[in-house]
């Protein structure tokens, strides 16, 4: 009988065999699980920036949705015909759960479901992350069952919050102690937060001032800072210095127990951005994760767009195109993690085997790689298929990715490699990247600053600066993106979001976003002129004319959001929205048809949320939007459910759609879409989901009329190996 080693070493090599290199970034990028104070916290990564709609219930559940939208416009994940699972075993702290995060489907191609299956009944909360692709969510209260690093006791805690008054240093008087007085009072503020980051820094800069009345008291608490964070052996070294400065008093005393303490604690990475913690990981050797699952999609395909801003309707429409194919998506992860350093390999993609030539359906990879990380000094290398680190408008590529901390708070990460992700392919293709990445710049403010330049051929294709900058604290958090192309001079994107926690658990989001759609890149010109590379275009067109053609391919796409939301009741959560966009016109592109401008959209959007009305394990979702635009009138109601039976061991998602619109013509349009979904747990690990859609449309113009019904359905299994 093969080995679990053998299996899985075939399968990473069968995968990355049967799979070919043209990529779409895919939606779900990582979970991992911290301890933040009392609480533990999942931090949910995905690939492009996302904003928290709603959750359904703020009562303790095992059974709860998030609505997600995702906020770039040009987000190749659009492309995804299939949902995406994260399983994280339960630990210390949080209790197991499964994340499945749903393809694309109504009310919004950018709209997503994501179901958390718990396997205890836990109250949740849910918040944007520190930056724009990251939502936390927060398991409340259960950051206490972690067997962490022990705390001071209540005594000591206070004797650490006064000053000691004993320290052995000559005092100097002056600024000196007027600026030591300030950096200790933001350190301690930030240490009592936990952000850990923010005090190690604040420390290290009152330490660097000549002796004074603090110095004493900052040498055990840097110490501190450095053992709640998990880095032991920074904190031993800071204690082993505090005892060689100042050996007698309390202050000894108490250093001197926490080294023995640590004598016996096993050692942890550092904490994450945020003050977080993270929970247990795996012990020495090998720890493998993953999944494989194949689904069969028939009846009509789906359209594409190639941009969809909102409206908060979904105005595309099943094809005329009918489909038979069958998907394979692989999720597979092994982790070697030692005293040391953490390996860790990924290798995720879907393959597509067409059963009818009518259908287009490529192969995806979209990550196949392996990343090192040493304990001691913070390097971390990561090589192939991969997102860019953190953040920026850099892309998937295919290269290699390095990021070291020069000093506490600060990295710098290093980029290179092959576009994975290019809208137009062309020869000899590559990219380099770098930035710098501060996390606490102040003890709440945090960002990056990034380069980039891709080339074709030696000749440039795209060379853009940007920068992040996120800020975070306990009321809500801020982020905000500036992308500009210095080869065509022009901002490529500018963002705002802004996410802010009033009372009565009410959530205010603001987003202010415009960019180019698809980005600026030289490249973009050989959609329009058929030609196959850039020195081929160039040879018949100078450098201004070929840009000129580049931008005439991009649209400006905008939109201003304004959301609240709020739970009225432990059963009812409500959402309300206003949003405006505008998007230019743009060209058909691969899979993608060409779509006219769009011209200013305005829309408004009210849902409610029922969680628990007739059972244990329901979730209901009633959505009214409305939409206006200079070409037509547009209002929607639908209706979606989850409920889930036996433990949640089967789930049943019916909805249903009712879509009116009018247009300047006079000409009117009704659409009727009902839906089921569902699922049936055989095992643990074995799972079969489903959906079949049905699509009524009736059509009454001036000069015709027309009715018209199509079918989509999709039916797979999914098998956790692990």
């Amino acid at each position: 009988m093969l080995k679990r080693d053998t299996i899985i070493r075939w399968l990473f090599v069968s995968v990355f065999a049967a799979l070919t290199c043209q990529a779409v970034a895919q939606t779900l990028d990582d979970v991992v699980v911290a301890v933040r104070g009392d609480d533990a916290v999942a931090h949910v990564s995905f690939i492009g920036a996302v904003r928290l709609v709603q959750q359904s219930t703020v009562a303790p559940t095992r059974l709860i949705q998030f609505q997600i939208e995702l906020l770039a416009p040009d987000e190749a994940s659009q492309t995804q015909r299939t949902s995406e699972s994260r399983r994280v075993e339960a630990t210390g702290a949080a209790p197991g759960f499964t994340l499945v995060l749903d393809a694309p489907q109504t009310p919004n191609v950018r709209m997503r479901q994501m179901t958390m299956q718990i396997s205890e009944e836990t109250p949740v909360r849910a918040h944007q992350g520190a930056n724009a692709r990251t939502i936390d969510i927060v398991f409340v209260g259960r950051g206490r069952s972690l067997p962490v690093l022990p705390q001071l006791d209540a005594a000591k805690d206070a004797a650490l919050a006064l000053p000691t008054g004993q320290a052995n240093a000559p005092v100097v008087t002056g600024d000196t102690d007027k600026r030591a007085q300030e950096l200790m009072a933001s350190a301690r503020e930030a240490l009592s937060k936990g952000s850990y980051a923010a005090a190690i820094a604040q420390f290290n800069q009152l330490l660097l001032l000549p002796p004074n009345p603090e110095t004493q008291d900052a040498q055990e608490l840097i110490g501190l800072a450095w053992e709640r964070s998990g880095d032991l052996a920074r904190a031993k070294m800071e204690y082993e210095l505090y005892l060689k400065l100042f050996n007698v008093g309390e202050g000894a005393q108490r250093v001197a127990q926490r080294l023995a303490s640590m004598g016996a604690l096993p050692e942890k990475p550092t904490a994450p951005r945020g003050g977080a913690v993270p929970a247990p990981g795996p012990g020495p050797g090998v720890k493998y994760t993953g999944n494989i699952a194949q689904y069969y999609f028939g009846g009509k395909s789906r359209t594409q767009s190639l941009v969809n801003l909102v409206s908060g309707i979904d105005q595309a429409t099943l094809s005329k195109t009918t489909e038979s194919a069958l998907v394979t998506n692989i999720d597979l992860g092994a982790r070697y993690a030692t005293d040391a350093s953490d390996i860790r390999a990924v290798l995720r993609g879907t393959g597509s085997a067409n059963l009818s030539t009518k259908s287009q359906n490529p192969s995806i990879l979209n990550a196949a790689y392996v990343d090192y990380r040493q304990k001691d000094n913070g390097l971390a290398v990561r090589l192939g298929r991969q997102s860019p680190i953190n953040g920026g408008l850099l892309g998937l590529f295919d290269g290699v990715s390095l990021s070291y901390p020069v000093r506490p708070g600060i990295r710098v990460n290093l980029m290179g490699g092959v576009p994975a992700n290019p809208l137009v392919t062309a020869p000899a293709e590559v990219m380099l990247a770098g930035m710098v990445e501060a996390d606490a710049i102040t003890p709440n403010l945090g960002g990056d600053m990034y380069i980039i330049e891709q080339t074709t051929e030696g000749i440039v294709n795209r060379r853009a600066i940007g920068t992040e900058v996120h800020y975070a604290n306990e009321r809500g958090s801020m982020y905000g993106l500036l992308d500009y192309d210095e080869l065509f001079r022009a901002v490529n994107a500018v963002s705002l979001q802004g996410s802010l926690q009033g009372g009565g658990q009410t959530t205010y989001t603001v987003l202010l976003d415009s960019r180019k759609a698809p980005s600026l890149e030289a490249t973009n010109a050989l959609i329009s002129t058929g030609a196959v590379s850039l020195k081929t275009l160039l040879q018949m067109m100078t450098l201004e004319e070929v840009l000129t053609t580049a931008k005439a391919t991009s649209a400006q796409a905008r939109q201003i959001l304004f959301s609240a939301s709020r739970p009225v009741s432990e059963k009812w959560q409500a959402t309300g929205d206003i949003r405006y966009s505008d998007i230019g016109a743009l060209p058909a592109v691969g899979n993608f048809a060409a779509t006219p401008a769009t011209g200013g959209q305005q829309g408004f959007s009210l849902q409610f949320t029922g969680t628990n009305l007739y059972s244990k394990r329901d979730i209901n979702n009633f959505n009214l939007t409305v939409m206006t635009t200079p070409f037509f009138h547009g209002i929607q109601l639908a209706y979606n459910n989850l409920t889930g039976f036996a433990d949640n061991k089967v789930t049943m998602e019916p909805s249903l759609r009712l879509y009116m619109q009018r247009d300047a013509l006079g000409s009117s349009m009704t659409r009727v879409t009902p839906g089921l979904r569902g699922s049936y747990n055989f095992s643990k690990r074995l799972s079969l989901t489903s959906e079949a859609m049905i699509e009524h449309s009736t059509i009454q113009g001036l000069t015709n009329n027309a009715t018209s019904n199509s079918v989509f359905f999709y039916i797979g299994l999914r098998y956790e190996l692990f």
